[in-house]
């Protein structure tokens, strides 16, 4: 019996925490699929505050460039 191969790919999002330390506050953007998956790759010691999520577009610039 031949193998199913799972082609279909998950929505990338750009997550947007607010980081709260000891020693201040940053706005993070992390590009992940999940939330769960963007909170493991925040930085350690912070308190992370969810404060949005935009899509992201494959193939699409990250800054728009004006004349």
């Amino acid at each position: 019996m031949a193998e199913l191969q799972h082609t279909q790919t998950r929505p990338k999002y750009q997550y947007r925490f607010l980081a709260l330390s000891a020693i201040g506050r940053n706005v993070i953007h992390i590009t992940a699929t999940t939330e769960r998956e963007a909170r493991e790759q925040s930085p350690a010691g912070c308190v992370m505050v969810f404060a949005g999520r935009l899509p992201v577009r494959e193939g699409a610039p990250c800054v728009s460039q004006s004349a």
